[in-house]
């Protein structure tokens, strides 16, 4: 009996500092002020969007200043190939004509090299990776 009275008082206790506590909290909430955010769009138009983070990470390819190009397979009849290495990563790509790596586009593979068209932030550009040729003194004439 004692116990049952004591749990009663207890539960009562709990009410009340729970209704005390919740008309306190709803008082100062009531006194915060409210902020609307505002809401921004972006009409790109052929633009990098800038409110969007420069950094799109490993999904989106390599980035052109790390790759190199290992090898070239030519045969202009059926379509060349060429292997690249990202010296960041170590990871090999192999592209055709028209084959996007991040931001560079293949436009065009050679004998000994390929070119791209690199679209950075809205600019693009021209480059030609050539295949490395190393040199043989000591084999040469022999």
């Amino acid at each position: 009996m004692i116990a049952r009275g004591a749990f009663a008082r207890g539960l009562r206790l709990t009410i009340v500092l729970a209704f005390a506590v919740g008309t306190k909290l709803m008082a100062v909430q009531a006194s915060l002020p409210v902020y609307e955010r505002e809401v921004f769009t972006y009409s790109a138009l052929g633009r990098r969007d800038p409110f969007q983070p420069l950094d799109v990470g490993e999904q989106e390819g390599p980035r052109f200043a790390d790759l190199t190009l290992s090898g070239v397979l030519y045969n202009p009849e059926i379509g060349s190939v060429a292997t690249l290495t990202d010296r960041r990563t170590g990871r090999r790509y192999r592209a055709r004509e028209g084959d996007l790596l991040g931001e560079a586009r293949v436009e065009r593979i050679l004998q000994d090299g390929v070119d791209f068209v690199i679209a950075n932030f809205g600019v693009r550009r021209r480059e030609t990776l050539w295949v490395r040729r190393e040199r043989r003194e000591g084999r040469e004439g022999g």
